[in-house]
């Protein structure tokens, strides 16, 4: 299994919440947590959040890393007006998606605190 390939397709279908083949990408009892809002989601749950939700998405992987089973992915996930970064650590078994646990976190821009500080700099 290419993994690298394997993550870039699902995050495109996710993007386009394409819910059929999505479907293929996990277990049947897979389980997925959104730490951030403490939410726990079977399979057809997940898909009904995420093709459910209004808007026409976008998505980049910025980042893939492997150890064992556990994929560590950096996305960055947007559509008009609303951009996110997400963190997944996807566990992965027989080639389908068995857990996955993620951290979503909105973009902006640093408080005014930091900027008062002058530190830190735009990263692009």
């Amino acid at each position: 299994m290419d993994i690298n390939n394997f993550i870039i397709e699902y995050w495109k279908q996710i993007a386009s919440q394409n819910e059929m083949e999505l479907r293929n990408y996990f277990h049947e009892d897979a389980c997925i947590r959104w730490h951030n809002t403490n939410e726990k989601f079977n399979v057809s749950e997940f898909l009904r959040a995420n093709c459910d939700y209004p808007g026409n998405w976008s998505g980049e992987v910025e980042r893939i890393e492997q150890t064992g089973n556990t994929v560590i992915t950096v996305t960055r996930v947007w559509t008009k007006g609303m951009s996110f970064h997400v963190t997944s650590f996807f566990e992965i078994t027989e080639g389908k998606i068995k857990t996955l646990d993620e951290y979503w976190g909105d973009d902006g821009t640093a408080p005014q605190w930091r900027k008062d500080m002058n530190i830190g700099r735009p990263i692009r």
